[in-house]
């Protein structure tokens, strides 16, 4: 079956069609099928996420830091909490989905581990660690999307930094299971307490 990304435009600076449209582009050139959409509120991000099928990748530029994300005019502005639960509810990733999160600080550990405890779908966040340009993140994300597709390596992550020397992170949900269950435990309480 023809792999799927869905690219999601919600920073609404000037750079970001280029940075979005260049990952469209390059998603066509390895066969997968790219539905590419810019919201502008909440609730239209919502919606999108209900009524477009299951993807492989879903691709979400934001401007972001370790609580959330949200647009330059702030009508797209939500906890990744909140977004890992509309994850779930729209049943929109298929298995082995990768969460590609464009923001400035969507690879922060603090980001993925709230994302797994809300959704147990959720098996990949792959984000940076610190701020960045479109530019940036147009490379970035090419340059892993290009080692996971065409050269089918589970260390594409790895290849953002050797190629750019910037600072990305990939959690993956059963690496990290023993430190998600602390985690759990140290932010949220034992369950059994």
């Amino acid at each position: 079956m023809k792999k799927r990304i869905l690219i999601l435009e919600a920073c609404g600076s000037a750079d970001e069609p280029h940075e979005c449209n260049g990952l469209c582009e390059q998603a066509q050139l390895y066969g997968i099928e790219h539905v590419c959409k810019c919201v502008r509120s909440n609730d239209e991000l919502e919606t999108t996420l209900a009524s477009n099928g299951q993807f492989d990748y879903i691709y979400l530029s934001a401007h972001g830091n370790s609580d959330g994300f949200a647009s330059e005019d702030r009508h797209v502005d939500m906890s990744w909490r909140y977004l890992a639960s509309l994850l779930c509810a729209s049943d929109c990733m298929n298995d082995e989905c990768v969460l590609m999160l464009s923001c400035c600080r969507g690879g922060l550990m603090d980001v993925a581990y709230n994302m797994f405890l809300t959704c147990s779908h959720i098996c990949y966040v792959l984000g940076p660690r610190q701020s960045l340009t479109s530019s940036d993140m147009h490379i970035c994300f090419g340059i892993f999307l290009y080692n996971m597709e065409i050269r089918g390596l589970d260390v594409a992550c790895e290849k953002i930094r050797l190629a750019t020397d910037q600072r990305f992170s990939c959690y993956d949900r059963e690496e990290e299971s023993i430190s998600l269950m602390n985690y759990s435990d140290m932010y949220y309480g034992h369950p059994y307490d």
